[in-house]
């Protein structure tokens, strides 16, 4: 069965195609194109569809549907866009995007399925990566901000009284500041430069000198250490067995494993190794009629 994986952010969508006989992406079928999430909404649902569309033409066989990560928030379930008040995609406000954009792919509407992009990346690593053997995983992503989903057997929880309000970590206080600020792109930027008194542009800056700059390295440390105190009461709490990280931050987590690990309740800490393509995993095993149906309460939740 071939399906296709989508992930969309805030200045981009990329689309894959997915072998689920080898669960694999077809990587030579990757679509990536710039979006401006200003544009008008038109323009917008276009350059998403044709990249889809990029996609699905490069399949010989029939494609079973289309599965789509996106960041909220967002009626995952129905398929219509609540985002609003973050200066992205509020030209689609209240649209069903659902049926936009299989209107565009010519596709039923039930064949076009969509998750919250944070779960998506804990389903790929649940289902076909470092966390398939265990059955509680706390999976994060750490970039623009910090993204958290609570797995059990493959399936996020939300509703539990073992995981914060709705699964989320980025809005829990640290000292009176919020986890986003802390432990996203700008948190390491803003504790580089407390450590040392240098301005960074972005993490990628902050990783190439800790090759050879000890403050670099003492950054990510510091790093590690604040992540590890602030995760380990949230990862005894739900018992989770296995953490696994993602986003661009957790390419330097050679300079920072040995500090996270050291704060927390249980030796398993991965790096997802999916590198950008868990969301894309994510979004296309939705396509699978039994496990989305599994699922389908969930989605209703997120």
């Amino acid at each position: 069965m071939i399906q296709v994986g989508v992930d969309i952010g805030g200045s981009h969508i990329a689309a894959c195609l997915y072998d689920s006989m080898d669960k694999e992406l077809i990587l030579d079928s990757r679509s990536t194109l710039h979006v401006d999430p200003n544009w008008e909404a038109r323009r917008v649902l276009d350059t998403w569809s044709a990249a889809i569309s990029n996609t699905i033409s490069f399949s010989q066989h029939k494609v079973t549907g289309v599965g789509i990560a996106i960041p909220g928030p967002f009626d995952y379930y129905e398929g219509i866009s609540r985002i609003t008040g973050v200066n992205k995609y509020e030209c689609l406000y209240g649209m069903n995007i659902k049926n936009e954009l299989a209107s565009r792919l010519s596709m039923p509407a039930s064949q076009v399925r969509f998750i919250n992009d944070a779960s998506a990346f804990a389903i790929a690593v649940s289902t076909i990566g470092k966390a398939k053997p265990f059955r509680r995983c706390l999976a994060i992503t750490l970039g623009t901000g910090l993204g958290a989903s609570f797995i059990v057997h493959r399936k996020p929880v939300f509703s539990d009284p073992l995981v914060p309000k709705s699964g989320f970590l980025y809005d829990q206080l640290v000292e009176g500041v919020m986890a986003d600020d802390l432990f996203s792109t700008r948190g390491l930027i803003h504790l580089y430069y407390i450590v040392s008194g240098k301005r960074a542009s972005n993490a990628l800056e902050i990783f190439q000198a800790a090759k050879k700059d000890p403050l670099a390295r003492k950054t990510f440390q510091l790093f590690g250490q604040k992540l590890g105190k602030f995760l380990s009461p949230f990862i005894e709490k739900f018992g989770a067995e296995v953490l696994v990280l993602g986003g661009n931050i957790s390419n330097a987590f050679e300079y920072f494993k040995d500090q996270l690990i050291a704060e927390l309740p249980i030796n398993e800490v991965h790096q997802s190794g999916l590198m950008d393509n868990a969301a894309l995993i994510g979004g296309a095993l939705l396509v699978d009629d039994s496990y989305y149906q599994e699922l389908s309460d969930v989605i209703k939740e997120m």
